[in-house]
């Protein structure tokens, strides 16, 4: 039995043993209904917590619910939907984006009148969305089988322009959920067709590589727990498949309920929620590879599709119609976990350095395991450091930390062993082709990649050798 495999519990479980019951891990709290009318499965789940409002899609109700979370109540209908799969609310331009399974498109609408303000063509079947907060770049999959092809479509949508600015052809019929790293380039994505993850350089707009599923079969849902490098893809013949990112490598597989179709990881309380057939499997990791089934808590029937707001410290899920009652959305609120933390509010500096961020992102294709990767420097008007380029770039004009500063003091490589996340934190200071010190190098080695400290120190200062050669002097990191 392979490493980190659920506890005695979980195993009669699956086993069909019998095993005493399980404490829940969600709490019912409240149920939304909805309207008689709304009949069939509902597909995803979209928040503005702005003002307050959850929106479900309705599938063959032809319509985008919009629920108000305080009073429980739909307070509107989007309807010119054939068949609506995805939705995403970007709060900035209070705008409503909808994948349309049947007209083959991404639909935008005013997050205040609800009036269609744009609709971009994409291929029939338009569902899965992923999206990038930093950029604004919405990842869509598309076509397939329900076009007569053996091959599926990703689009990038930049969503400030409403423009298509990428399409990628990859082979399989049948694609569904996806996740995105932050700090680096890449995005998984369940090729179900062909029962594999296949893994995108969005910087490239290239698949990378192809991560076969040998202990489940049917991949839909996908979450991501980027700080312990391990992606989780739910296989609906009742198999949760846990990847280490760094090496693409199958490390165990976890019993579920079958019929799985929603998925999220909770990186604060570090739970799994599971949803398929009616249930939710609640899954507790204690380490990146040590997991325990903590509830499986029955939702309504043949539910599966559900989302959790930590914000919120609420779990929704979409309970269809059934012969004996309405449709609505069932409310849970998660037992025993921390209370939900906001990131604290970041001042950036202004800063234009196209040279240093093309620099982060060739070093981050070129060394795709690496965790993060970061440029610090004075920009030109500036007396302070800043980070100038980053494979996040919303951390890009966050001055550097007292802890950066002072690691790099003595001109010598930092090197801290991180056991929890299993990496090499190292800082470095920069150079420019002439040997002369511009700034701070900052990134993350995996363990995977490096054996020891001094492993990583050598691949550190190589990699800081590769990048002072495109550096003749420290005015390059900020010219066009």
């Amino acid at each position: 039995m392979n490493r980190g495999y659920l506890l005695v519990a979980a195993v009669l479980l699956a086993a069909g043993a019998k095993a005493a019951p399980l404490p829940d891990a969600l709490k019912p709290v409240q149920t939304i209904q909805l309207p008689s009318a709304v009949q069939g499965p509902f597909d995803h789940f979209g928040i503005d917590l702005a003002h307050n409002r959850l929106f479900a899609t309705a599938e063959n109700y032809h319509a985008v619910l919009v629920v108000d979370i305080n009073s429980g109540k739909v307070v509107h209908e989007i309807h010119g939907l054939a068949k609506p799969h995805a939705v995403l609310y970007r709060s900035d331009l209070n705008r409503i984006y909808v994948t349309d399974g049947v007209d083959g498109s991404l639909k935008i609408f005013d997050g205040n009148t609800y009036q269609l303000i744009s609709r971009i063509p994409l291929e029939k079947d338009a569902d899965s969305i992923g999206y990038d907060p930093a950029t604004h770049l919405l990842y869509i999959v598309s076509g397939g089988k329900n076009v007569g092809e053996s091959s599926s479509s990703l689009t990038t949508i930049d969503t400030t322009t409403d423009k298509k600015v990428a399409n990628l052809k990859i082979e399989g019929e049948t694609l569904e959920a996806m996740k995105l790293d932050i700090f680096r380039p890449k995005l998984y994505l369940n090729n179900t067709a062909k029962n594999e993850v296949d893994v995108i350089n969005r910087f490239t707009n290239k698949v990378i590589a192809r991560w076969p599923i040998t202990k489940g079969t049917r991949n839909v849902a996908m979450a991501l727990d980027e700080v312990h490098q391990r992606l989780f893809t739910a296989c609906r013949n009742g198999q949760l498949v846990i990847f280490d990112t760094n090496t693409g490598k199958e490390l165990q597989a976890l019993p579920i309920t079958q019929g799985v179709d929603d998925m999220t990881y909770d990186a604060a309380s570090k739970r799994l929620y599971v949803v398929g057939n009616g249930t939710v499997d609640v899954i507790q990791q204690s380490d990146a590879d040590h997991y325990v089934l903590l509830s499986q808590v029955h939702a309504a029937p043949v539910a599966k599709t559900a989302s959790l707001v930590p914000q919120l410290d609420r779990y929704y899920v979409a309970a269809p119609a059934t012969a004996k009652a309405s449709a609505s959305i069932v409310v849970f609120e998660p037992v025993n976990t921390p209370p939900y933390k906001a990131d604290r509010p970041v001042s950036l500096m202004p800063v234009h350095a196209p040279h240093a961020e093309q620099l982060v992102l060739s070093t981050l294709s070129s060394h795709p395991d690496l965790r993060k990767l970061g440029l610090h420097a004075i920009p030109p008007g500036q007396t302070e450091s800043v980070i100038i380029a980053n494979g996040d770039r919303s951390r890009i004009g966050k001055k550097s930390s007292k802890g950066d500063l002072e690691a790099v003091k003595d001109g010598k490589t930092y090197c801290d062993k991180k056991e929890d996340g299993a990496f090499y934190n190292m800082k470095l200071p920069l150079f420019d082709a002439a040997g002369k010190s511009i700034g701070i190098l900052v990134m993350e080695i995996p363990f995977t990649s490096a054996a020891s400290e001094s492993d990583a120190i050598h691949m550190a200062e190589s990699i800081r050798a590769g990048l002072a050669k495109q550096i003749p002097q420290r005015g390059k990191l900020f010219a066009n």
